[in-house]
């Protein structure tokens, strides 16, 4: 088990990684009897190409084989000809969902280009993955296309990497129709996996139609595993567009060393508006580090204005600070609502003087305190103890819990997630893999946090 303890804060480390992009959820004014006619975390695709598909080849009519356990196509396509796999049409009526596959291409020279590209019922790009021998391409926005060939003049408007073209790479993507987004990562798929890109684009499709195998000029397969397409468990058809969220914390919510916390992806694809007051080593009690302080003094520099939405965390620099500071303790929640009751040198009087300037400032916001996930990192009793006070003290002050540490098996003192889950430092500039356990990367984040907090805000906005 991996113990080693060390501050959330803002000194600089190495690495980056994801395993999939998993649960991302956005959606607008989808009305509330047609979200419920379907049935949430659906499979709709689950395909390993470990024997012949049917329809053959996945669909493809020209250019296509499943060979060796994967799926190829372009093979032996002439210069900008495609060849279209359509989806079922109760696909069309999907206004949310995630699709993740493994890809990789065989192409040999940088004056050739392959790739794919996913469009809706009018040719509208959704999104789009090509290469040369040296260049990973992707795009969100380009020409409609019907599909019938690849022109240049209808290529893609491509985002450029360098990247190895004898690794395979996880793609995983959220659709959401409503809200016309898709959030995407693109990772290599290895022992310590590298991202190579992630974000959120407005996309023109309103629907998932097909899935086009594109020979741009030249000639390169390309190979095709691990097809999953899934309905999303948590969606939350667009409840939450327009809507306003601060954020307050320690690094979880801020991000650590990536500009991108579990908050700027439930935002970016719900349509909200953000704004962050998390800092780098903040905790609940008056016991801060340096200049990242308590809590509460986040709230307390905060815009007046109110919010839709208050989401915050805490408890993860405290669970040092208790066995660090002397007179520090964890307490136990007040049976009073005056202020000058709680102790501030326990962890329990710290946490409801939090929350109760929360409610104090923006009367009318909704209050939703995230828990960290379980920490190898962290001395477990302590961990096992603040939750209790925390989820005690939400219960007495009408908080919502949005409990990643409860509802999800994100766990770090399993070796393997800690490894796959966690970052320290970013390669790339993005997260890493291999972290102590604390700082989820992007695959912590859309895996395991994403999903909790949006399960939580829509249901909050739907019993609103």
């Amino acid at each position: 088990m991996h113990t080693s303890q060390r501050r959330v804060d803002s000194l600089p480390r190495k690495r980056i990684g994801l395993l999939a992009a998993g649960a991302l959820l956005i959606s607008a004014l989808f009305t509330p009897h047609a979200a419920a006619a379907e049935t949430p975390g659906t499979t709709l695709i689950n395909e390993t190409f470990n024997a012949q598909t049917v329809p053959a080849n996945f669909g493809f009519p020209t250019g296509a084989s499943i060979s060796g356990g994967v799926l190829n196509i372009t093979e032996n396509m002439r210069n900008y000809t495609t060849s279209v796999r359509g989806f079922a049409p109760s696909t069309l009526s999907e206004k949310t969902l995630d699709l993740r596959f493994d890809w990789k291409t065989a192409i040999a020279s940088s004056a050739m280009k392959t790739g794919l590209e996913l469009r809706d019922d009018n040719g509208r790009l959704v999104f789009a993955l090509a290469s040369t021998a040296t260049e990973l391409r992707y795009a969100v926005t380009g020409p409609d296309s019907n599909s019938t060939s690849a022109p240049d003049s209808l290529n893609p408007t491509w985002i450029k990497r360098s990247f190895d073209r004898s690794k395979w790479y996880t793609i995983d993507l959220h659709l959401d129709f409503t809200l016309r987004k898709v959030q995407y990562s693109i990772t290599s798929k290895e022992a310590a996996p590298v991202v190579l890109a992630s974000g959120t684009g407005n996309i023109t499709g309103t629907n998932l139609a097909k899935l086009v195998a594109c020979n741009y000029y030249g000639t390169g397969r390309q190979s095709i595993d691990n097809f999953r397409l899934t309905r999303p468990a948590n969606a939350a058809y667009g409840s939450l567009a327009g809507s306003t969220v601060y954020a307050f914390g320690d690094s979880i919510v801020y991000g650590h060393q990536y500009p991108r916390s579990f908050v700027d992806f439930t935002a970016e694809r719900e349509g909200m508006t953000l704004t962050k007051y998390a800092k780098n080593g903040a905790t609940v009690g008056p016991i801060g580090n340096g200049t990242s302080g308590d809590i509460i003094a986040q709230v307390q520099a905060a815009n007046a204005a109110s919010p839709d939405y208050v989401v915050f965390d805490g408890g993860t620099n405290d669970a040092m600070t208790l066995h660090e500071v002397e007179g520090y303790s964890i307490g136990a929640v007040s049976g009073s609502q005056n202020p000058a009751d709680f102790d501030r040198m326990t962890f329990a009087g710290s946490l409801e003087t939090t929350i109760q300037a929360m409610k104090q400032k923006w009367p009318t916001a909704e209050l939703v305190y995230v828990p960290a996930h379980k920490l190898g990192s962290r001395d477990w009793d302590t961990q096992l103890a603040l939750r209790e006070v925390t989820l005690q003290a939400a219960q007495k002050w009408g908080v919502s819990v949005a409990d990643v540490f409860g509802a999800t098996t994100f766990d770090t003192r399993v070796e393997a997630q800690r490894v796959a889950y966690t970052f320290d430092g970013l390669v790339g500039g993005f997260p890493g893999t291999g972290g102590t356990g604390t700082h989820p990367n992007i695959a912590g984040i859309t895996e395991f946090y994403v999903p909790t907090l949006t399960a939580r805000l829509a249901e909050i906005a739907r019993t609103a």
